[in-house]
C-alpha cells in the first residue's frame, strides 16, 4: 500500500451546503478567498482561522449547470469575473458582490476566465468547445 503525505487540510467543515465547489480563488490583497459553487453562486470565505463563510455577501446570476466554471479576481482586487454555462462572462464588484456587467463570449459554456496579471483590461476566456478568446 503506497504512503501518501498530504500537506493540506482536506476538510474542516466550513461549508455546510449541498453544493460542491469546483473552483477556489484567493483575493490578491484581502484575507478572503471565493468558492465557485454548483449552486450558481460564488461564496466568500475568510482565509484566516476560523475560515468562516460570509453569509451576507455572494455573487449570483451566472449559471454553473454541472460544469467546472472558473472565476478570477482582477489584479487590483476590485473586480471578480466568472464564466457561465450559457457562454457568458459575468463581472462582479468585489466589495458588494453585485453584478455590474454581462458579456456574451462563447457559443458553448464559458468554462474559465482569467485576468492578465499586469494588463488588467485584458481577459482570457475558454469554452467547453476548446475555444480560447482574448478580450480587451
Amino acid at each position: 500500500m503506497p504512503h501518501v503525505e498530504v500537506q493540506a487540510v482536506l476538510s474542516n467543515q466550513i461549508y455546510h451546503e449541498k453544493y460542491t465547489c469546483p473552483t477556489l480563488r484567493l483575493h490578491p490583497y484581502d484575507d478572503v478567498f471565493v468558492a465557485q459553487t454548483n449552486g450558481d453562486y460564488i461564496a466568500y470565505f475568510s482565509s484566516v482561522r476560523p475560515y468562516k463563510m460570509n453569509k451576507h455577501k455572494r455573487c449570483d446570476g451566472h449559471l454553473v449547470s454541472g460544469y467546472q466554471i472558473g472565476c478570477d479576481f482582477s489584479p487590483h482586487g476590485s473586480m471578480l469575473i466568472s464564466g457561465s454555462s450559457d457562454g457568458k462572462m459575468h463581472f462582479y464588484d468585489y466589495k458588494s458582490g453585485r453584478r455590474i456587467h454581462v458579456m456574451e463570449c462563447h457559443q458553448e459554456a464559458c468554462t474559465d476566465v482569467a485576468f492578465h496579471p499586469v494588463f488588467s483590461s485584458m481577459i482570457a476566456t475558454c469554452s467547453w468547445g476548446s475555444n480560447v478568446a482574448l478580450w480587451q
